[in-house]
């Protein structure tokens, strides 16, 4: 295992690795920032984490590793819990934001449909990429008010926001997102 984490893609190991390519690795798979043990979803928002803290603050994924390397799952209800994952920080730094609020009332409602369908495999993951946009304006809302960027505040936010997700994508079946 590398013992320092950095920004970006990297062309092999050699040349450092993130944190999705520490991933990869550590699951035996090809060098990439793609890893396929994880979730698209986790992925995504796991890239964005490793690009937004700081140095010091990188290191402080690498525990995170293992966790990301076996939480596979196809459920797209996975993919919507990491949208309220997101939104949920955004209020808990900002209890009156009406984006995160409806970023959390639309996570619950796509989490009681697709808990309908009970989607797996390809036709799963492909549900899931649904939520891709969703997760992505929700981490940029909880991005903007976690602080300003390089602060130690912001720093243990994103960390925390992380392990989160990686707990919600790993530990427990989803929880409906509570509507706001």
């Amino acid at each position: 295992m590398t013992q320092r984490l950095s920004t970006g893609s990297h062309a092999s190991a050699e040349a450092g690795t993130c944190l999705m390519e520490q991933v990869a690795l550590t699951a035996g798979e090809p060098f990439s920032d793609r890893p396929g043990c994880t979730p698209t979803a986790l992925a995504a928002l796991a890239q964005q984490v490793n690009d937004r803290v700081s140095d010091e603050a990188r290191d402080r994924l690498l525990p995170l590793v293992p966790a990301l390397a076996a939480s596979a799952s196809d459920d797209p209800c996975r993919s919507w819990e990491l949208v309220a994952v997101c939104a949920r920080a955004a209020l808990a730094v900002d209890p009156h934001d009406r984006l995160a609020s409806r970023l959390l009332a639309r996570a619950g409602r796509a989490q009681r449909r697709w808990a309908r369908l009970h989607l797996d495999g390809a036709a799963g993951c492909l549900a899931g990429l649904r939520a891709l946009p969703h997760l992505t304006a929700a981490f940029h809302r909880f991005a903007v008010l976690a602080g300003p960027a390089g602060s130690p505040e912001r720093d243990d936010r994103l960390v925390a926001l992380l392990t989160d997700a990686v707990g919600v994508s790993t530990t427990r079946a989803p929880a409906l997102a509570a509507a706001a």
